[in-house]
């Protein structure tokens, strides 16, 4: 069954998002009678059937319904630096998904290669990555913002990943059973007084094993793992 994104399952009747209905009707070639499947990225699932379609527009009728609660019983939030291409920087958007991730932050550091990131762009890319994966939590996604801006108050976990000072294994650091964040910095890594000040503010510095990862791929090997040790409990 062909799965479509639709941010309100409340109607009977649902038109489908623009490029949705494109994706729809001028690739998958579907007609009315055609049954699709939606999620609405909050844990709401719905089988449904097209009931018309014109050039443009893909109205559907929603048979069933059905709520799936959250995947994971501690969040995990990763703040990350966008690489300077960003076909990296949107390939760690849709593993992350893929994997499993509640919210990503796109960080502004000292060394950040980009400094403009389209906030829609990212966003479509989550939601392919979500329904090709068949997952039905949309991640949150936020604007990017300045490391010393990220909101910190309450989370039970928090990490920076660092190259170069004392630091622990994620994997003996991490409590799968709290929320955590955690922070990839750049290719160039934190400087000496971004890595002061995390620790100052209470994170941990940790490592994702022997060698030097770059950005996304730290980041997917984190979120791997963090995942995988939640499956434990």
């Amino acid at each position: 069954m062909h799965l479509f994104h639709s941010p309100d399952l409340g109607p009977t009747l649902i038109e489908l998002p623009e490029e949705e209905a494109h994706h729809a009707l001028h690739v998958l070639r579907l007609q009315a009678g055609s049954s699709i499947g939606l999620v609405d990225g909050k844990g709401n699932f719905a089988e449904a059937e097209i009931v018309t379609v014109s050039k443009r527009n893909c109205t559907v009728r929603v048979l069933r319904k059905e709520s799936f609660p959250v995947e994971r019983s501690a969040r995990i939030h990763l703040a990350v630096a966008p690489t300077k291409q960003m076909d990296r920087f949107e390939w760690f958007l849709e593993k992350a998904t893929e994997i499993g991730v509640d919210r990503i932050a796109p960080v502004l550091t000292h060394r950040t290669e980009r400094s403009k990131l389209r906030h829609d762009r990212m966003e479509k890319v989550l939601v392919g990555a979500m329904k090709q994966s068949q997952r039905k939590w949309l991640p949150q996604l936020d604007e990017l913002t300045k490391l010393k801006d990220l909101g910190t108050d309450g989370i039970p976990q928090k990490f920076f990943g660092w190259c170069e000072g004392e630091h622990l294994d994620l994997t003996s650091a991490y409590d799968p059973t709290q929320d955590a964040l955690l922070l990839i910095g750049p290719e160039g890594d934190f400087t000496t007084e971004e890595a002061e000040w995390m620790i100052a503010n209470g994170f941990q510095a940790v490592s994702m094993g022997m060698a030097r990862l770059r950005t996304e791929t730290a980041a997917i090997a984190a979120c791997t793992w963090m995942n995988f040790a939640q499956r434990k409990f």
